[in-house]
């Protein structure tokens, strides 16, 4: 795959100096409001990420509390995670979320220190519209790459996308069965479909052959 999709290293220190937190989607205060809480994803006992409600709309707004204390708020399309199977991946520098917009996945880019917009762009364009996973994982992360499990009518896809540039670097087609579970471990991810597992490295993508058929964790 290894195409740009997004942002670049560079990007992340150079934007995010230049914008000083005022990335077209970073909103400390004022309208539109923010409502009740979606999610949270912890990032360590003093960070955590905080997904809301937009108060009458139907974005959602992604925060980043440390400490207790509200360190940036950013309005984005349609939250494409659920508790339990968040939709936000992170390294030192970035933040992903994973949105739904217009009936397709996307990727929004946050600078993890002010929220500053750093890129977005579409995942699976050249399968159909989308449907917001019900069941299964929808983001994972090592915090160096980002892997995007996407479902649509009869179709799955995994997209793994490196952090620090903003590539894509693989992507594999998975079965329309639907994605029981998902984890990373031991150097790659694996996902189980009706009970079917399959592995990939983590770097390339390549297929473990020896556990494609693995059904146990």
């Amino acid at each position: 795959m290894a195409r740009r999709l997004g942002w670049i290293g560079p990007a992340i220190i150079v934007v995010g100096v230049a914008v000083a937190g005022l990335g077209v989607y970073a909103m400390i205060s004022g309208k539109p409001k923010v409502g009740a809480v979606i999610d949270t994803i912890a990032i360590d006992s003093h960070s955590r990420f905080v997904v809301r409600a937009e108060d009458g709309g139907d974005r959602n707004f992604v925060e980043l509390v440390e400490d207790g204390e509200l360190t940036w708020s950013a309005l984005v399309p349609a939250y494409a995670g659920r508790p339990g199977a968040p939709g936000i991946a992170w390294s030192e520098h970035a933040v992903t979320v994973r949105v739904i917009r217009d009936q397709r996945a996307e990727v929004f880019a946050l600078a993890r220190d002010n929220a500053a917009k750093l890129g977005g762009f579409k995942l699976a364009p050249g399968k159909g519209p989308v449907v917001k996973q019900s069941i299964g994982p929808v983001t994972l992360t090592d915090h160096v790459r980002s892997y995007e499990i996407v479902e649509g009518p009869g179709w799955h896809q995994l997209v793994a996308i490196e952090l620090a540039s903003g590539q894509g670097v693989w992507k594999q087609d998975l079965s329309a069965d639907p994605v029981d579970a998902a984890g990373i471990a031991d150097g790659g991810i694996w996902i189980q479909q009706r009970g079917s597992r399959r592995v990939f490295e983590l770097a390339t993508g390549g297929e473990r052959a020896t556990a494609a058929r693995s059904s146990n964790p």
